[in-house]
Parts: structure tokens; C-alpha cells; sequence
């Protein structure tokens, strides 16, 4: 199992997926079943340039290990930036990452509907 030190890269896409990366593993979750995945969005967004008109609509966030992050911003022109990763708040992506560990796929049966065939119905002759 991943730890916060053995992942190498964390893509958080703006389809709705998230991704994380180590040397031998990849993980994809649902971004929708992470509790903990808005609080690192809203860290990366706090660091835009006040000058940069983009808005908190992305195509991809990803986090690079001990690096930095790169926000690439889902508006036609506008550009996205990079926020070195000691500026983060770790504590915050460390949380994001165990649940990403964490979390195990749904299990959905399928259900078969047994349908009884109908009896044949007499005739009245």
C-alpha cells in the first residue's frame, strides 16, 4: 500500500476523476467519493496570481511529490500556474492521500430478474 512517501505524482482532473501515481501502483477514484479533495483544490487555487483572471473551474490539477503543483485551468487563453510544493499545505495532502489509499471500489452485483414463463391457458372448446 502507497504511504505519503512513496507516491510520486497526484492528478486531481476536472472530468471527476483522481489519480495517484507511485512506482508501483496507479490509482484512479472517483473525485466524488474524496472528502478530503476540495481542501487540497482550494489550497492550490488560494496560490493564483491576483492578476490572473482564472476562475476555479480546472482541466487538471497535478501535484508533483516534494515539487511542485501545477494548475491547468480549463478557460480558453488563460493561463494556469505553478506553486512550489513546500508552499502547500502538506497535512492536507497527506489526508487526501491515505483516503485515496484508503478506498476501495464499490462492489455492485448483478441480479439476474428470473422471470417464471407463463403456464399455457386451456382453451374452452
Amino acid at each position: 500500500m502507497a504511504t505519503t512517501t512513496t507516491w510520486s505524482t497526484l492528478h486531481i482532473f476536472g472530468y471527476g476523476e483522481t489519480q495517484l501515481i507511485g512506482t508501483d501502483f496507479n490509482k484512479k477514484v472517483p473525485s466524488s467519493a474524496l472528502t478530503t479533495l476540495q481542501a487540497v483544490v482550494d489550497n492550490v487555487y488560494s496560490f493564483k496570481p491576483v492578476d490572473n483572471p482564472a476562475t476555479e473551474q480546472y482541466h487538471a490539477i497535478n501535484i508533483f511529490n516534494d515539487m511542485f503543483a501545477d494548475w491547468q485551468t480549463s478557460q480558453q487563453g488563460v493561463q494556469g500556474w505553478r506553486t512550489q510544493y513546500a508552499e502547500l499545505d502538506v497535512t492536507l495532502i497527506d489526508a487526501l492521500i491515505v483516503e485515496i489509499n484508503a478506498y476501495v471500489e464499490p462492489i455492485t452485483e448483478n441480479v439476474e430478474e428470473v422471470v417464471e414463463p407463463t403456464p399455457p391457458t386451456e382453451s374452452a372448446e
